[in-house]
């Protein structure tokens, strides 16, 4: 395949991530703050219940998706997933009840699973020799997506309340469903241009090699689902207002996005395992400093030095499971690393959210 086109083929799905991206940026900035002014939900346990939910859903929708993308292409999955964020979107915006809002959330968790997944072993088939590189630019999208989704919301949650982002978000989502389906091509059949060649063995073979990068990546959005559930409700407790929480949020998001083409294509010519330990190691240190302080200035740096950490491990874990997957099971085993890191956003919160009830947090 030419050049001129796949490059024009990943800047259509790279767009359409964007989309996605600020989709996720709206509903990982906000929803817990909408369950606790606008529903009046008190319980760490049930707010942390919404980040639990999104990371189910998604989690399996990852794990079904990637396997289905395999047998009826990528395309379809992308297209379905916007479709039902934007559903997800239009439940959260006129809920009135706990129950409405899990149920939104779940539904953009389902559309998430769905456009993620696709756009992300699409990515692969469209730069196989660059893995890293191709994941490194999927994650700049999908998380420079987020730093404006977040910013956005923030904007929008203080002019006009925090129902608003939500109806946004949902407008976003159909704008997304209809660019894939206009003007993202099908990528399942660039396999045989321009994919890597592998051994035909059954799942189970690779699965057995994949449970260290399962482990790591489940680790990893323990650490993530801390920071999206109880970073902002931390930072009003200490007095910040909705702007500053979002600032905050956002430097996170920002120096994550922008550095992971740059760790992806290091760890394509520097291996990927060092950069993995480091990055993880460090993580650890940077969310134990959130605490330490209640200077906004140290705050949004803390964020910062948080978002290189994420880099150094996010892009290079996947592009070695990318690395280990042969072409026929590309989409099946990304969506099962997928499912295993995103169950890390179904655990975290719900224990998070326990201790902090029994500790008597509010």
């Amino acid at each position: 395949m030419k050049w001129d086109k796949m490059t024009l083929i990943a800047a259509g799905l790279l767009f359409v991530e964007v989309l996605a991206g600020v989709v996720w940026g709206i509903q990982r900035g906000l929803s817990s703050l909408f369950a606790k002014e606008i529903l009046m939900i008190t319980s760490y346990t049930q707010i942390g219940m919404v980040t639990s939910i999104f990371g189910i859903t998604k989690s399996i929708t990852n794990l079904g998706m990637g396997a289905l993308s395999d047998r009826v292409g990528r395309k379809p999955i992308i297209v379905v997933g916007g479709i039902v964020s934007a559903l997800g979107g239009m439940v959260i915006a006129s809920a009135d009840h706990f129950a409405g809002m899990l149920l939104g959330t779940a539904l953009i968790g389902l559309g998430g699973g769905s456009t993620f997944v696709g756009i992300m072993v699409a990515m692969t088939e469209v730069i196989p020799s660059r893995i890293g590189l191709a994941m490194g630019l999927f994650q700049l999208a999908a998380y420079g997506g987020s730093t404006l989704g977040t910013s956005l919301a923030g904007y929008l949650a203080v002019s006009q309340g925090l129902r608003q982002p939500f109806t946004v978000l949902m407008v976003i989502s159909a704008v997304g469903a209809v660019a894939s389906f206009l003007f993202v091509p099908e990528t399942g059949g660039l396999q045989e241009e321009g994919a890597r060649p592998g051994k035909r063995v059954g799942v189970t073979f690779y699965v057995e090699k994949l449970w260290p990068m399962y482990f790591a990546g489940f680790s990893s959005k323990i650490m993530d689902s801390l920071v999206i559930s109880f970073l902002p409700l931390y930072l009003t407790g200490l007095g910040m207002d909705i702007g500053r929480v979002t600032a905050v949020m956002s430097a996170f998001t920002l120096s994550w996005a922008l550095l992971q083409p740059l760790t992806g294509h290091t760890s394509d010519r520097l291996g990927r395992k060092r950069i993995i330990v480091v990055g993880l190691a460090g993580s650890v240190i940077s969310v134990v400093s959130f605490t330490l302080t209640g200077d906004f200035t140290i705050l949004v740096a803390c964020s910062l030095l948080l978002g290189v950490e994420a880099a150094l491990f996010y892009t290079p874990l996947v592009a070695m499971v990318s690395d280990i997957a042969p072409s026929e099971l590309e989409g099946t085993l990304i969506g099962s690393y997928r499912f295993f890191r995103d169950m890390g956003y179904f655990v975290g919160p719900l224990l998070l959210g326990v201790i902090a009830d029994n500790m008597g947090l509010t």
